[in-house]
């Protein structure tokens, strides 16, 4: 299996209707487990949904594990850049806090097929080629972006802060979006503090 730019790929589309036909099959694959749930979507489902033969689904994806996947990764691609084009706006590191976790529950809330498979490996653990992939990846790039821009001291301790704020940060919007909105405000105004704190001793006062 070959990759295609953020997506695991059986077969390399080289033209723009072939890569325009793989958008579709997961936007169809999205489609498919909101409404059915990961274990009962079928690969059929999908392909009826993307108004394409099975086997058009076949020449890129060898099965649903591997069309999850390329959701999950390109889910990933998404909020990674939603969040780096955001965050060249913000001028403090608590700013660039908020930026994080409003972008993650904005796809949550927005985006059907971010919901449905969202940056954990739902649905299959197996997704993920090793635990904490998708979240790791994330609390790198925010690691960074605190060392470079607002001179966080990069050390391990550090390192596992960024990670368990992302973790947590990622609970607490779930937790935010299964509530009312004024209760959600209430946990919202509870949980940023607890990122703010784990973060704090190392960044500059």
């Amino acid at each position: 299996m070959v990759t295609s730019g953020a997506y695991p790929l059986r077969r390399t589309p080289t033209q723009d209707r072939a890569s325009r036909q793989v958008e579709r099959i997961l936007d169809a694959a999205c489609a498919e487990v909101v409404a059915r749930g990961y274990d009962a979507a079928s690969t059929s489902g999908i392909a009826k949904r993307a108004e394409i033969a099975v086997g058009s689904v076949y020449r890129y994806f060898p099965d649903k594990r591997s069309l999850i996947l390329a959701i999950e990764r390109r889910n990933q691609a998404r909020y990674t850049d939603a969040v780096r084009e955001r965050l060249a706006e913000v001028s403090t590191w608590r700013q660039a806090v908020d930026v994080t976790l409003d972008t993650f529950r904005e796809m949550h809330r927005t985006d059907p097929g971010f919901r449905a498979v969202v940056l954990s490996g739902l649905g299959d653990p197996d997704l993920e080629m090793q635990p904490g992939e998708f979240d790791d990846q994330h609390a790198g790039e925010f690691a960074e972006l605190l060392s470079v821009r607002f001179g966080a001291r990069d050390t391990r301790d550090f390192q596992l802060a960024v990670t368990l704020s992302i973790t947590m940060g990622e609970s607490l919007a779930h937790l935010a979006d299964r509530l009312p909105d004024d209760e959600a405000e209430y946990v919202l105004a509870q949980g940023r503090p607890v990122l703010y704190n784990l973060l704090a001793p190392h960044l500059p006062s």
